[in-house]
């Protein structure tokens, strides 16, 4: 399609926009943001300010279109002028999701918004329509919400190291899709790519230094995007324990699992509990903390170690207790120390609740699952998580993993097949010509979708060649999960979409 003159369009989409006059609303360069604020509301001072600092952040970005030169300020409505855009804080009419907004467009615009992340969606979606339809905007109503609460982009930079502006590039990027999640995946087989003061021989050779996270940090708060940090055990430790081989785990014929722990080893464990320890401290302010739990050993060869049976029975006291009891075991106590400091913890889904395997030690329902794959058809159904208590994201490896270098047969995904195959509630299939999917109305357990970026052959691509070879099947996830639907017939009529709103390649 051609974007005709005066058409509006955002990426991702409006979910409503109700035009209900001939009249333009046109900001000017001197044209001001206020930020309501009630008189005799000393109480709500901080949530106030923090708004004004998310609306600032925002505001830079209009530049562009030459209006708001004036920085946002505290104010009241009747002070909104002809071409003025005044932010209230409240309940949006009609729903409670904490992202919604209304967009009231008149003489001036008023935005209405749960909090500071949905003001910045509010700002966003005005920007874009200011650029897609030459700077003026019809009056009328736009009511808007995501259709999933939790859109995530998620980055294995434990194998290839991303330098600090890239992943801050990342965030703006993201920031402008409404994404709102990011994890970091640091530690690997291959590296480990955060700097530790606790064990500073874990580090790669190149590695973030504490100040740059904490800049990193800084920059997701700044755009209200949610960091998790992702610290894989008891598997993929391959790396951190390169120096301890005495921790690694030995089947029958002594021969080490690649990076598992060893998890009968008090001291072993004690290792891995103090390096997350660290990290929790570091990210204190997020909310959740990924464990991993994914790759230990072969799940359908826990006879090999049998140590972990005889653990989970004359240790842990579990009656005709199994290897899988030992591993539920561990991730259990893990979680437990990190819901003691305020985190929701996420293991992936692909040890757990398998068929077959006979497990007595229930994982902790509060867990929650990033279902990222059933290529084996004795791992569990995505409702069989839902059915146990459990929270799932959707992090669908056919269509949202990309791989460098195609490893482990997959094919870098694109924005058509993204945008024309998936939607929110379709899961990793069981097989071939057998899916997992839900339909609307998506369960309360579906939280939401990730993509995901994995270096497994790390020279097989730049930096520069991985952000762009993302970007087109990101926004088409970003645009699904918003909206949860096709809004144009081809693929090609949404890449238009995009360069009309101001998304370059």
């Amino acid at each position: 399609m051609n974007i005709p003159m005066n058409e509006s369009v955002t990426v991702p989409g409006i979910r409503r926009y109700l035009k209900t006059a001939e009249d333009l609303w046109q900001p000017q360069v001197d044209s001001s943001i206020l930020v309501f604020r009630q008189e005799n509301a000393a109480a709500d001072e901080a949530r106030l300010q923090s708004a004004l600092e998310a609306t600032e952040t925002q505001r830079a970005t209009f530049a562009e279109l030459g209006v708001f030169a004036v920085p946002a300020r505290l104010g009241l409505p009747r002070e909104a002028q002809s071409g003025d855009l005044l932010i209230e804080l409240g309940e949006v009419p009609g729903t409670l999701h904490p992202e919604a907004y209304r967009l009231e467009i008149g003489e001036y615009v008023r935005l209405i918004a749960a909090d500071d992340r949905a003001v910045l969606h509010g700002l966003r979606t005005i920007r874009q329509l200011l650029l897609s339809a030459r700077g003026k905007l019809a009056y009328g109503a736009i009511e808007d919400e995501p259709i999933l609460g939790e859109r995530a982009l998620h980055l294995d930079i434990g194998r290839k190291f991303y330098p600090q502006e890239w992943i801050l590039e990342r965030i703006r990027e993201m920031a402008e899709l409404k994404l709102n999640t990011l994890q970091l995946h640091f530690s690997e087989h291959e590296g480990f790519t955060f700097e530790s003061e606790r064990h500073p021989e874990v580090m790669s050779e190149r590695y973030l230094t504490r100040q740059q996270i904490l800049e990193i940090i800084e920059e997701a708060r700044k755009h209200r995007i949610t960091l998790i940090p992702s610290l894989d055990s008891p598997g993929h430790l391959d790396w951190a324990l390169r120096g301890r081989p005495e921790w690694l785990l030995r089947n029958t014929a002594g021969e080490t699992a690649k990076g598992a722990l060893d998890i009968t080893n008090p001291e072993a464990v004690a290792f891995v509990r103090d390096l997350i320890d660290e990290y929790a401290e570091l990210f204190a302010d997020s909310p959740y903390f990924h464990i991993g739990g994914d790759e230990f050993i072969d799940f359908g060869k826990f006879d090999d170690y049998p140590q972990l049976g005889e653990y989970a029975r004359e240790t842990l006291g579990i009656e005709n207790g199994t290897g899988a009891d030992a591993y539920v075991a561990y991730l259990n106590d893990v979680a437990e120390r990190l819901e003691a400091g305020n985190f929701i913890v996420r293991v992936w889904n692909d040890g757990l609740y398998r068929e077959g395997l006979e497990q007595k030690v229930a994982l902790k329902p509060s867990i929650q699952i990033t279902y990222w794959t059933k290529w084996d058809r004795k791992m569990a159904l995505a409702q069989t998580f839902l059915a146990k208590g459990h929270q799932l994201v959707n992090f669908n490896d056919a269509y949202f993993y990309y791989v460098l270098g195609e490893h482990a047969g997959y094919i870098y995904p694109t924005g058509a097949k993204v945008y024309e195959g998936w939607s929110p509630g379709v899961l990793p299939r069981i097989a071939e010509g057998e899916p997992q999917e839900w339909s609307l109305p998506y369960p309360e357990g579906l939280l939401g979708c990730s993509f995901s970026v994995w270096s497994d052959k790390p020279l097989m691509q730049t930096v520069e060649a991985v952000a762009s070879g993302i970007r087109e099947p990101l926004r088409a996830m970003a645009e699904k999960a918003w909206t949860g639907e096709r809004r144009f017939a081809k693929y090609e009529d949404f890449a238009e979409a995009c360069r009309a709103a101001g998304l370059h390649s």
